[in-house]
């Protein structure tokens, strides 16, 4: 495969793993696991998509932040929620998990924050 190729077939495994929000690292792991490419390769194909698309790339950062912070604070509540359940099981009615109609609204609500849109 030409190197013009490579660098084509890399930028569209790229884009592929930031629409399932992937970090770099993630991305770069991905694709030297499972397409056998060379991280120095995936690293400079993103740096040059990252020059060409500064915007593009700061606000896919927020999104990652965003989403970071959503995991860690679902993390918290999930503790919570084992400790509760823990502290109130003698004899106390225990707190129960959110129906799946309000997980799905979480998740609405997620990809929308990460979207950009709003969740109307």
């Amino acid at each position: 495969m030409a190197s013009e190729e490579v660098l084509h077939k890399v930028q569209n495994l790229i884009e592929r793993c930031l629409q399932m929000y992937m970090n770099k690292k993630e991305v770069v792991d991905a694709l030297s696991h499972h397409s056998r490419i060379e991280p120095c390769i995936t690293e400079l194909v993103w740096q040059q998509l990252e020059q060409q698309n500064p915007l593009f790339f700061k606000a896919y950062d927020m999104r990652l932040m965003l989403k970071n912070q959503i995991m860690v604070f679902n993390r918290l509540l999930q503790d919570q929620f084992e400790i509760m359940n823990k502290e109130f099981s003698s004899g106390i009615p225990s707190m129960s998990l959110p129906n799946d109609s309000n997980s799905n609204l979480c998740k609405t609500f997620l990809s929308s924050l990460i979207m950009g849109r709003d969740c109307s």
